[in-house]
């Protein structure tokens, strides 16, 4: 499905969006509408995840090299972040950094602070879930 979901958000609009909370770097932002496709890929998410989720919205996150991502929080309770593409380590603060693979999903409390690393070459996407557990 990897395949399939990259062309698919080949069509998404990006918007540069400035890190809320230092400022310091940009980060291209692009809103996937809900529909039949993320409907499936979030009734999966919940069945991975085995809890009762609320899907507060979906969209993806685009970097490219020499675009570094500043340690932030998300709003809801989860987020789940999808690796669709590219290179370029996830990092909770203060723990180890999780290694950036095509088709793997990552779950993670809202609440820490995290980032993902730019990539070397080419450019990183992934598709991040905000939940609420209900």
């Amino acid at each position: 499905m990897n395949g399939f979901l990259q062309s698919y958000l080949r069509f998404i609009n990006y918007i540069i969006q400035q890190s809320r909370e230092v400022r310091t770097s940009e980060f291209l932002q692009g809103q996937v509408p809900f529909d039949p496709l993320m409907d499936f890929i979030f009734y999966k998410i919940k069945n991975v995840v085995g809890k009762n989720l609320k899907l507060l919205r979906v969209y993806t996150n685009l970097q490219y090299p020499n675009m570094p991502g500043d340690y932030h929080v998300d709003d809801g309770h989860i987020t789940c972040l999808y690796m669709v593409n590219g290179e370029g380590a996830f990092q909770i603060k203060d723990e180890s950094k999780i290694e950036f693979e095509e088709d793997k999903l990552i779950l993670f409390d809202a609440k820490k602070p995290h980032k993902g690393n730019a990539p070397k070459k080419g450019n990183r996407i992934t598709l991040a879930f905000k939940t609420e557990v209900i």
